[in-house]
């Protein structure tokens, strides 16, 4: 009859410190990942864009921000109207774009439609029509040294890991 050996403490221990490098190598590359899907969000959000381009020398910023949406609505027998469903606060986007080294030259808006509704008049001659699109801000900057606020990159924030903190930090610049 063969002898069932039990583990000894010392492979009891080795077993255990194996487990907690696996689970900590895991929360490593969890905080990797992380950190990258917060670089990767960053260098394409408009703050991002506007310090690659400060740090390439470029001399003008633009861009462009849907500022206000407008969705058509039809109420039958009743109107037909484009009711504003969205509106974008650009003050925040374009002063941390500022904060980057840039100063505002102009500002400039246009409504792209994007299609519209229509309907008979009720008890009368004619249509009415509901129209709905956005209204697109486009923002023209020139370069200035004096604006540039030196800034922590949100992916080194202390506390990367949690995505609130890492898209509050995003945010602010």
């Amino acid at each position: 009859m063969a002898l069932l050996k039990g583990k000894t403490e010392e492979e009891k221990l080795l077993r255990e410190q194996e487990k907690r490098g696996r689970a900590e190598e895991k929360e490593r590359e969890r905080k990797a990942a992380e950190r990258e899907r917060v670089r990767q969000a960053f260098l394409a959000s408009p703050v991002g864009l506007a310090r690659a381009a400060f740090d390439r020398g470029d001399q003008v910023f633009q861009y462009e921000l849907d500022v206000q949406n407008v969705k058509a609505t039809v109420l039958p027998m009743v109107t037909a109207k484009g009711l504003r469903t969205q509106a974008t606060n650009a003050s925040d986007v374009l002063s941390a774009v500022c904060d980057e080294g840039w100063e505002l030259v102009n500002g400039s808006f246009v409504f792209l439609q994007t299609g519209s509704e229509s309907r008979d008049k009720f008890l009368a001659s004619g249509q009415q029509i509901a129209v709905s699109g956005t209204t697109v801000g486009y923002y023209l900057f020139k370069r200035n040294e004096g604006n540039r606020r030196e800034k922590s990159d949100p992916w080194d924030a202390r506390d990367v890991a949690s995505p609130e903190r890492a898209d509050l930090a995003m945010r602010n610049g």
